[in-house]
């Protein structure tokens, strides 16, 4: 069973089984989604195919940069209201930019973890060294081709 408890370590109480919680010998703690924006991605998938499981409804570059740079101060539930908005707005097809909340374009804009500074300056710095070639540089990196494009995309880097 997986349980769940408030900030301050407090029980849920909006869970029916918070009660049980005493009998739990393991606490896992999983940090908040802004921290894990590697996580974010695979989390939107799981949760446009719960949300449009008969459709086939996907984001664009675009909407994936916007959702990537939102800090998400409410968690996977705040990421789960948003595509739920957009599917509305967007029930079939690409989902756009525009289909998302107004929130997610503020100018409240997620920072660059150290390891994803990181990795944008490395593949900066391949694609200088690589005289702009991008398979070159994902071989340089150690990446796919299509993995090179999805985090040039990401990090905004054009050539």
């Amino acid at each position: 069973m997986v349980a769940a408890t408030l900030p301050d370590g407090r029980p849920d109480p909006d869970l029916p089984f918070h009660a049980l919680l005493g009998h739990f010998t393991v606490s896992v703690t999983v940090p908040p989604l802004r921290c894990r924006p590697e996580d974010l991605a695979t989390i939107v998938d799981r949760l446009l195919a719960q949300l449009a499981p008969n459709r086939r409804v996907r984001l664009s570059p675009q909407a994936e940069r916007t959702l990537a740079r939102y800090p998400w101060p409410g968690n996977v539930p705040q990421l789960h209201e948003a595509l739920e908005y957009a599917v509305h707005r967007r029930p079939v097809g690409e989902i756009r930019t525009e289909d998302l909340p107004s929130y997610c374009h503020t100018s409240k804009i997620r920072p660059l973890t150290p390891l994803e500074t990181a990795e944008r300056d490395a593949i900066t710095a391949a694609l200088h060294e690589c005289g702009g070639n991008r398979q070159a540089a994902a071989h340089q990196l150690g990446l796919s081709r299509s993995s090179l494009y999805r985090k040039l995309h990401r990090y905004g880097i054009t050539l």
